[in-house]
């Protein structure tokens, strides 16, 4: 069967920057996204905005309108809404589209699965009118809606970021409610030197708290003990700040304590995985090329490792000249050559990366449930008692856990559960979350039906031209 030069999964900066890298290198090019249009979640909607003014999301938003026009231009097979729920070691792809199942063949595949919001499984996370703040974005960019005197909770570049965009548009905001600990910013400072190298970066976060300041939202700084008010819905928040109880009245409350790597794809592929106790979260294991340990499997973006848009931009193009030697259309050389910027950019962001996760470091309170009655397992409705009570009945690693709770056997297949899973064994067991290890995964990485499966067909190469 004939076979695409490369296939992508995952339309958000490293895919698009890849394809675009990969098509003006001459190789045929397939990309799928589940999304409609592509952009990922940064980009999401960004050449197709229902905003009056899209540049009240600020500059390096409308970026990526650019990138996404260039990448519709470049050649590459763009098929929107097809969803991949089956990455194979031998070069195969299964997924949905249009109601169908269908398969392709690729000689380099790159996989880009993007990050997902950590969970901040605290009393009450699980009401009506609880979202994090990435839903938050997701609905202001998808479809110009938002919630009117929210209070937005947690710590973190993008936090402060929806705050700010919510507040440009004139979209009241009840209170931010910031948990960075005090002992944190005293951590960081000594990596500060090193991370102003990137001192544009730095100049973005500090404007966005002026920006928040200047207009007079409600700030509470170094907040513990956190708790969704409410019996139904939410009402609100309680907190504390040294010991002294807050609470702020809200009918919605978004939550945010930092983004992971989206591991189910990778994860389901067998392909190694380490424990980033940086960022607190598992990552696939890749060269600087984002090649993994099968020769044709490569992973870009921040499902390798959290490293921003910018970022994603460079190492998917990092990738792309690699897939491109491998097809031998430049050669080792001139793969590094043409590599050279974009990995010394990446090579340069370390420093400010080390001082963010430094600073923004995700708090065991925060990351792991202290409340029995708290739900870790949201599709199976598993709460921390539950699964301290498989733990006592002898299930010492997850997925002995999952077969005696069901815990991660629901739709999400762990992606909500699973950091946390690990978490709390670790804790149990006074051990590492490397030597705990992470869900056994397998496909199909979706809910599938057997009619869809029954319509099946094969997207031949020649598809592409």
């Amino acid at each position: 069967m004939q076979a695409f030069d490369c296939a992508i999964v995952g339309a958000g900066p490293a895919g698009m920057s890849a394809a675009l890298a990969l098509t003006q290198g001459g190789a045929d090019v397939i990309v799928l996204d589940r999304a409609d249009r592509a952009g990922g979640q940064i980009y999401r909607s960004a050449s197709s905005s229902p905003l009056p003014d899209a540049a009240s999301l600020g500059p390096d938003y409308a970026a990526g309108a650019d990138l996404i026009t260039r990448f519709e231009r470049s050649g590459a097979k763009h098929l929107a809404g097809a969803d991949a729920w089956h990455i194979g070691d031998d070069g195969r792809i299964l997924f949905s589209y249009q109601g169908d199942t269908r398969e392709l063949h690729c000689r380099e595949m790159l996989l880009c699965p993007g990050a997902m919001e950590r969970p901040m499984p605290i009393p009450g996370w699980t009401l009506p009118g609880v979202m994090t703040a990435g839903a938050a974005q997701v609905m202001l960019k998808s479809d110009a809606v938002v919630a009117d005197g929210a209070v937005f909770a947690g710590s973190g570049p993008l936090l402060y970021l929806i705050v700010a965009q919510y507040l440009r548009l004139g979209v009241r905001v009840a209170a931010l409610v910031d948990t960075t600990p005090r002992r944190h910013y005293l951590d960081a400072a000594p990596l500060l030197p090193r991370a102003w190298r990137q001192v544009g970066q730095l100049r973005k976060g500090l404007s966005l708290l002026r920006e928040i300041r200047a207009a007079g939202v409600d700030t509470y700084r170094y907040a513990e003990n956190l708790e969704v008010i409410g019996e139904e819905t939410a009402k609100g928040l309680r907190f504390s700040i040294s010991g002294q109880p807050h609470e702020v009245s809200a009918d919605t409350v978004f939550l945010h304590h930092g983004v992971q790597p989206n591991l189910n794809m990778t994860r389901a592929m067998g392909l190694a995985h380490h424990w980033n106790n940086a960022q607190m979260c598992w990552q696939v294991t890749v060269d600087e090329f984002g090649q993994s340990a099968i020769s044709h499997v490569s992973v870009a973006g921040d499902g390798a490792g959290i490293v921003g848009a910018d970022g994603a931009c460079a190492a998917g193009r990092v990738v792309a000249q690699n897939m491109l030697y491998h097809l031998g259309r430049v050669s080792r050389t001139g793969r590094d050559r043409n590599s050279h910027a974009d990995l010394y950019y990446l090579s340069s962001m370390k420093p400010f990366r080390r001082f963010i996760d430094c600073l923004y470091r995700p708090t065991e309170a925060l990351r792991l449930p202290r409340d029995t009655e708290t739900l870790v397992c949201r599709c199976e409705e598993q709460s921390l008692g539950d699964l301290r009570a498989g733990f006592e009945q002898g299930a010492r690693d997850p997925n002995a856990l999952k077969s005696l709770t069901r815990c991660g056997m629901g739709p999400c297949q762990g992606r909500q559960c699973g950091h946390v899973v690990t978490g709390l064994l670790a804790q149990w067991r006074k051990e590492s979350p490397d030597a705990v290890g992470y869900y056994r995964l397998r496909s199909p990485q979706r809910l599938l039906t057997v009619d869809e499966l029954g319509r099946y067909n094969t997207i031949p190469a020649e598809a592409a031209k």
